[in-house]
């Protein structure tokens, strides 16, 4: 893959606008994905570079200031859009999807003042009653005025991928934000410190279902799983590798009883256990020849002697 570093590029007249400088900024996916078996219907949106007037007016609207790798690479293009499908007997279905919003589309989600009216519910009285219980570190981004906090990538609805301006002042402009993932829960999970290191992760898992969610304690679907070990079995070895990695040792043998079983490891995913599967008829098969062997034939006494008894049984057997 071609190196390409966002922070080299200032502006669009440096570089022209044309298909090489997507497959540099994409890092060659593009012919990556080309190259593996089933992938089909790989689509690279062309979307012209967003005006510098457009940058400088979200920049005072939000009263932020962009990261400069960020803010080059809505020079280079105004957002991502990256799709990939497989076939199926003849039907295409999408998996991959790599996406960063426009700069229009890059909107507010919090770090807006609280509602005047005390009887109407926002984030922020979500945000308040978790503080006693947040001792998380690095710590995690408000819902209030602490933060300000701007979609990303939608993450198909299952996720927001957040540009995090966190310890903000009112009347100063915010820099410095990091990347951060918010989950259906209302749940922050750190993915990356730049822009840049987070469009790398992304290049990285190919735009797979759900692959933010492998940095985090939700984990992985077992279909996203699937994808993952198909596609790319190196990156979900590595991302278990990693998560192991992080966690804490337990110090209360109690306390791990009382949280349950430990988590089945990531690699091994439906892996069919045939010996299991048919063991009821294996063990039938195998308990009938040992009888025979052991027995003899049915209706005949052992060889070697007679059992008179057995004989007039199976005798009377026959006769009713």
């Amino acid at each position: 893959m071609a190196n390409f570093d966002l922070t080299t590029l200032t502006s669009m007249e440096e570089i022209p606008h044309t298909k090489d400088l997507f497959n540099q900024l994409t890092l060659g996916v593009v012919k990556s994905l080309e190259k593996r078996a089933g992938i089909c219907d790989i689509t690279l949106a062309d979307l012209q570079p967003a005006e510098r007037h457009q940058v400088v007016s979200w920049e005072q609207r939000s009263s932020c200031m962009l990261p400069d790798d960020l803010k080059r690479f809505y020079l280079t293009s105004d957002g991502l859009l990256l799709t990939w499908s497989v076939r199926f007997d003849d039907q295409m279905q999408q998996v991959g999807r790599m996406e960063i919003n426009k700069i229009s589309n890059v909107t507010k989600l919090a770090g807006n003042k609280a509602p005047s009216n005390a009887n109407t519910p926002s984030l922020a009285d979500v945000d308040y009653a978790s503080d006693d219980e947040d001792t998380d570190v690095p710590a995690k981004p408000h819902f209030d005025t602490r933060s300000r906090i701007f979609e990303l990538d939608p993450c198909r609805g299952i996720a927001k991928v957040c540009l995090v301006y966190r310890n903000t002042k009112p009347g100063s402009p915010a820099q410095h934000p990091e990347v951060w993932l918010l989950d259906r829960a209302l749940r922050w999970h750190f993915l990356a410190h730049t822009f840049s290191q987070y469009f790398r992760m992304m290049l990285m898992h190919l735009g797979l279902p759900q692959w933010q969610l492998a940095y985090t304690d939700v984990g992985l679907s077992p279909q996203a799983k699937q994808w993952f070990n198909l596609y790319s079995p190196l990156r979900i070895r590595l991302d278990s590798e990693t998560s192991l990695a992080e966690e804490e040792p337990e110090k209360d043998d109690s306390w791990q009883a009382a949280k349950g079983a430990p988590k089945m490891d990531s690699t091994e995913v439906n892996k069919l256990d045939f010996g299991r599967v048919f063991k009821g008829k294996s063990d039938k098969k195998s308990k009938s020849s040992q009888n025979r062997k052991k027995h003899g034939p049915v209706g005949k006494p052992l060889s070697g002697g007679t059992n008179n008894r057995s004989g007039s049984q199976l005798g009377g057997g026959r006769l009713r």
